[in-house]
């Protein structure tokens, strides 16, 4: 069993921190994405399952890397203080960030959407379509040259 000085257990309780700064920051991305999409129940209860198998991946993980498979609950501890400081400084600005550029990506979305519907009946009305399947019917009759060959 390794010894950790105290210098290297200062460095894993910084670690386990922003670990826990990471967990606050992924729960207000899945907060942002339910509060936009207006999720029910199901679709709350799925990005809830997400966010509590990528923290239980990331602890497990955490917990062998870093701390080299060693029980030291002053990480989780740094953990827990990392995601309250991350909660009470920077969640309302991050949410409003994400807000506004989900926001923006409904609207970009939109103007895609439009844009293409215009392409489209720009299309139809110069008959583009028509033509396609003219040209399409035309390549679909064989030649006479493959049929005396048996080649259709």
């Amino acid at each position: 069993m390794d010894v950790f000085t105290n210098q290297e257990q200062l460095r894993l309780l910084l670690q386990s921190v922003l670990l826990g700064v990471g967990t606050g920051l992924l729960y207000d991305v899945l907060r942002a994405l339910r509060r936009h999409f207006a999720c029910g129940r199901g679709a709350t209860a799925a990005l809830d399952m997400v966010f509590w198998l990528v923290l239980a991946a990331g602890l497990f993980e955490f917990g062998l890397v870093f701390a080299a498979g060693q029980p030291r609950f002053f990480v989780l501890a740094g953990a827990a203080g990392g995601a309250a400081l991350y909660f009470l400084l920077l969640s309302g600005a991050v949410l409003l960030i994400l807000a506004a550029v989900l926001r923006a990506g409904a609207r970009a979305w939109a103007v895609g959407t439009k844009a293409a519907q215009c392409v489209q009946n720009v299309l139809h009305y110069m008959g583009i379509s028509n033509k396609i399947r003219q040209f399409a019917k035309k390549i679909q009759i064989s030649s006479s040259i493959f049929r005396r060959k048996g080649i259709k």
